[in-house]
């Protein structure tokens, strides 16, 4: 004999899901099975064979049972005839039950093919459990045999269980599940009572424990679950009020992953609740910060250090004298700063080369870095002049000691690539509070304090306390210089090619200030910009300047070329004066150019640090047609969110983030970043610095716009930069040389 059963085919979480009321109808579907066992029995045992409907109590009631809870009985007999069917009233209108019985199996077959087949392999003596659809409803089939009775060969039954809304729960339950699984998102599930549940394989990635080893830190750490890598109860108190409040909390939490490497993770935690309201689970997502983190570090240390040295750069070393000075100020103590310039140096760059320029001064770097105290700050402000702020200085004897420490790194011959060279260098020292009680004073004592041991005939030191007054200055007749230098047309312009890498041709240039100077030689416009700034120059020479590239530009166009546009840098006099902008249409209207042609250069940090002028002064020449660049992109190390209503149309890379470039996957994905920048904000990303095929080759491949550098021509004159560029024309060639 065989006892009618109901099979439930659902996982254990899913179980612990069902709310109460699919509890209740688990427990009448068990109800119902030993009744159905008892029906099986009794019809088992009777001789007659015809079809019985149910008309005692007991059948009546359990007809009753099986339409509350959605069940159909089937019992067909060894040769495929329908001899009994329960349940089917108000599940499925379609058929009437009455039109079944007595009948083959066979009239479903058109209809239901999908159960019939089913019916086929009960027939054929298999029992199993299976699914099929009544229209829009799914049903779990439990087939089993029917053994034989007095009088009747044996057949088989089905009990079909409605389970299509419960399959659908399931089927979405198991999606998410799978969803989450493969996500490349970090998520980790919680109990209510905030024990660790489950991980997905995308948080093992990311903190290198197994789900076994994450789960027994938590079964051993609570909700700590030993990841945390400073456990804070205070900060867990905060965390659960806010769920508690809002049901969720987003912020940032240092973690240990396995090999004890501590990291920070965006979380963002969500509290889960049920139909009824109540909390049931926590989700917490993760985002490993690590590799923003190194791009922010990586930007910082270009913002703060130079590139060839390594050293900190003016900007650092600015930073680091101040906050000397307060330190000194506070403690009553004596500072020193020792300014170091190479005497001869551009000599050695023209006819050694510059590659053994450099070679150079980073040896000098080094060797200056082994012979100053560990608290001591070794700087490069620019070119060859490197600087050292020495703090807790006691006496005067002890300042000498550095200079002297300082002078013995030029006693050692200097040799690179079999050439040697003799080098010497010239210091400058002041002190504080003596020399200067501000960083601005104390800086320039210690310049004029140079130019004084240079004056002396130079590879030794001087000291204010030694020499004349502490007004001596040597770059005091700049100004006047810089004045004198337009009217006697010792300032020039010269063009570095502008190239299109997706296009592969030039479509403009850069226009380069220079100043030839009858003593110093060629100055660029990183010498003497600051002073003219001081000292108000800089808006004639901005004039001047503009004037000389319309002028070129007109000309070109005359000859032809079709240069699209030339940028010109501007500096913050320049912005600031209410005339500039009707000089800037003067000049074009003169040559009879469209505001096109130029495009104006305007550095970060001179953007950040005046963001709503700097805005203003370029919407108002956007009008004009005028088109804005912000230069040395990348280098203050800050958010880029200013760029967001900063109405400029293109972004040039610091150039010391292209010499970083050396194969190594950080550098490339920290400019592949900042060109996807650009992209985000739709603005045309240029690369400068290029000098290497391979250069050129990485940011092709990450979508950089423009390039300029060495590779496709150094600084040239106008007269070149056409001749060049006509033939490059003719040429179909990729370059200026």
């Amino acid at each position: 004999m065989a006892v009618a059963f109901v099979p439930v085919a659902l996982s254990l979480h899913f179980l612990a899901a069902l709310p109460l009321t699919d509890n209740i109808l688990l427990f009448l579907l068990l109800a119902l099975s030993f009744a159905l066992g008892s029906l099986v029995l009794t019809m088992q045992r009777r001789p007659t064979l015809p079809v019985v409907e149910p008309t005692s109590r007991a059948e009546g009631s359990l007809e009753e049972i099986a339409n509350i809870c959605k069940v159909i009985v089937w019992q067909v007999d060894s040769a495929g005839v329908f001899t009994q069917i329960i349940g089917w009233q108000g599940i499925n209108q379609e058929i009437d039950p009455a039109d079944l019985l007595g009948r083959d199996i066979d009239v479903l077959k058109g209809d239901y093919p999908e159960f019939y087949a089913l019916l086929q392999r009960a027939q054929d003596g298999e029992e199993f459990v299976d699914y099929s659809d009544f229209g829009t409803q799914t049903y779990q089939h439990s087939y089993s045999k029917l053994a034989a009775v007095a009088g009747r060969a044996g057949g088989f039954q089905c009990i079909s269980l409605d389970v299509g809304e419960d399959q659908r729960l399931y089927n979405r339950l198991a999606f998410t599940e799978q969803l989450i699984a493969t996500s490349g998102k970090a998520v980790v599930i919680f109990n209510r009572n905030r024990q660790l549940l489950s991980v997905n394989q995308a948080f093992t990635r990311m903190t290198g424990f197994s789900r076994q080893e994450l789960l027994a830190l938590a079964a051993k750490g609570g909700e700590h679950s030993g990841l945390i890598a400073h456990p804070d109860a205070a900060f867990f108190k905060s965390v659960l009020q806010t769920l508690k409040q809002y049901g969720q909390w987003t912020g940032e939490v240092a973690l240990r992953r396995r090999s004890g490497e501590q990291f920070s993770a965006n979380v963002s935690l969500s509290a889960i609740r049920g139909n009824g309201g109540s909390l049931t689970h926590y989700a917490a997502f993760f985002s490993d910060l690590s590799h923003m983190k190194r791009s922010h570090e990586e930007l910082r240390y270009l913002a703060t250090h130079d590139n060839l040295t390594d050293l900190p750069n003016r900007r650092l070393f600015l930073d680091r004298l101040d906050q000397g000075i307060q330190r000194a100020k506070r403690s009553q103590r004596q500072l020193a700063v020792f300014f170091i310039d190479l005497d001869n140096f551009k000599l050695i760059n023209d006819t050694l080369g510059h590659h053994f320029g450099d070679d150079l001064l980073k040896e000098i770097a080094r060797r200056l870095l082994t012979v100053v105290r560990q608290s001591d700050t070794v700087a490069r402000l620019a070119g060859d002049e490197f600087t050292v702020i020495a703090e807790n200085i006691h006496d005067l004897g002890e300042v000498r000691a550095i200079a002297e420490k300082v002078l013995t790194c030029f006693e050692k011959t200097f040799a690179f690539n079999d050439q040697q060279l003799e080098a010497t260098a010239s210091v400058g020292i002041a002190v504080y509070p003596d020399d200067g009680a501000d960083l601005d004073s104390l800086m320039k004592q210690a310049d004029g304090a140079m130019y004084k041991a240079k004056a002396a005939g130079r590879n030794g030191y001087y000291s204010l306390h030694d020499g004349e007054s502490s007004r001596a200055s040597a770059r005091q007749f700049y100004p006047s210089e810089l004045r004198l230098a337009l009217k006697r047309k010792q300032m020039s312009v010269v063009y570095q090619p502008l190239f299109d890498i997706q296009q592969r041709r030039v479509v403009g240039c850069e226009c380069l200030l220079r100043w030839n100077h009858h003593a110093r030689g060629l100055i660029k416009p990183g010498d003497f910009m600051l002073v003219s700034e001081e000292a108000g120059i800089t808006t004639a020479l901005g004039e001047w300047t503009l004037n000389e590239v319309c002028s070129q530009m007109r000309s070109w166009q005359l000859q032809g070329m079709d240069v699209a546009y030339v940028s010109i840098n501007i500096e913050m006099s320049q912005i600031a004066d209410p005339a500039y902008p009707e000089l800037i249409l003067d000049a074009l209207e003169h040559q009879k150019l469209d505001a096109s042609c130029l495009m104006f250069e305007i550095g970060e940090e001179l953007v950040l640090a005046n963001l709503t002028q700097v805005t203003q002064f370029i919407r108002t020449l956007n009008q004009m047609g005028i088109r804005f660049c912000v230069d040395g992109f990348g280098s203050s190390g800050k958010n880029s969110n200013y760029l967001k209503n900063l109405p400029v149309e293109a972004l040039k890379l610091d150039h010391r983030l292209l010499m970083r470039v050396n194969g190594t996957r950080q550098h490339i994905d920290l400019i592949q970043a900042l060109t996807g920048i650009g992209d985000i904000l739709d603005k045309t990303v240029i690369a400068v610095g290029v000098e290497r095929v391979r250069q050129e080759e990485v940011l092709a491949e990450i979508g950089c716009h423009f390039a300029q550098g060495f590779l496709y021509g150094k600084p040239m004159s106008a007269e070149y930069f056409g001749k060049s560029y006509q033939q490059l024309a003719a040429s179909q060639g990729s370059r200026l040389n």
